[in-house]
């Protein structure tokens, strides 16, 4: 065999044979899931301008897959970028579900899906790193609803032992059909952040849907019962309430806005707060 082509046969083979770079993890081995809002007409939505606001694909997907072009990407990025020790883009995944369909059924739905992947997810890490891993689940509008119906499906289990979940709320509608999920002990902690400027929050017409709620309740909540087990947050930007729309600015300042709100909670497992994040 030429020297020289045996020389470059080896080179090919250590190449192949040498071990792969392994990903990232966080320093807890946390593994972060955002599970977005309702997206109405979000098919159609897919082939106009807005589409760089909502895309991602159906079920798990890693933020890092998705276009820099797209909000999703930018959101994590900036998490990344604020605080790396907490975020990075081998663990931030996005939940994709089918939000242009408004009914309670469809995320419980999602939230099964939900659940399911999450499994493989958790499996696929321990046999990677060896350690089990912590879940924080981030809902945003509906997609908090569909984290909170995941304690219908949990908890996730790997080597016999429970995964730890910890669930963050913003802007979700509480509602008749599942507040009391909030107090699951499938979730190690639950924060529900809102705003009182948020009236797409409470404008979900939970009644309209359902005759045994007509005469009672007819619009979402801002709030939990005070005595659930939950840390609720009253927030403002620049000492301001905000909007529904306006927490899409800002998630990409999530890490600092935990921060404020971790300092200041402490040991709570239930109670109300207020947090003001100075906004850049």
């Amino acid at each position: 065999m030429n020297k020289h082509f045996f020389l470059l046969y080896t080179l090919i083979g250590f190449t192949l044979c040498a071990p792969i770079a392994s990903e990232q993890t966080t320093q807890d081995h946390t593994i972060t899931v955002f599970v977005h809002g309702t997206f109405p007409a979000r098919k159609l939505l897919q082939f106009t301008p807005g589409r760089s606001l909502i895309y991602c694909p159906q079920g798990l997907s890693l933020a890092k897959n998705i276009s820099k072009k797209y909000h999703f990407h930018k959101m994590v990025k900036g998490c990344v970028d604020l605080n790396p020790t907490r975020y990075n883009f081998d663990q931030f995944y996005i939940f994709g579900w089918k939000s242009e369909e408004i009914y309670n059924d469809k995320r419980i739905l999602a939230a099964e899906k939900l659940v399911k992947d999450l499994q493989i997810l958790v499996n696929n890490y321990y046999q990677n790193h060896k350690v089990i891993p912590k879940l924080q689940l981030i809902g945003f509008s509906h997609g908090g609803n569909v984290v909170l119906h995941t304690a219908n499906y949990l908890p996730l289990t790997v080597q016999n032992k429970k995964v730890e979940i910890t669930v963050w709320l913003f802007g979700t509608p509480v509602q008749t059909f599942n507040q009391d999920l909030v107090n699951s002990l499938n979730f190690i902690k639950v924060y529900s952040v809102y705003s009182k400027k948020d009236w797409l929050q409470r404008m979900d017409p939970q009644g309209l849907r359902s005759k045994k709620l007509q005469k009672h309740k007819i619009w979402s909540d801002r709030t939990f019962n005070s005595t659930d087990r939950c840390v609720q947050v009253e927030f403002t930007v620049n000492n301001k309430s905000i909007a529904h729309s306006y927490y899409r600015r800002i998630f990409k300042y999530l890490p600092k806005i935990q921060e404020l709100i971790e300092a200041q909670s402490q040991e709570l497992a239930s109670g109300l707060i207020s947090i003001n994040f100075d906004k850049p």
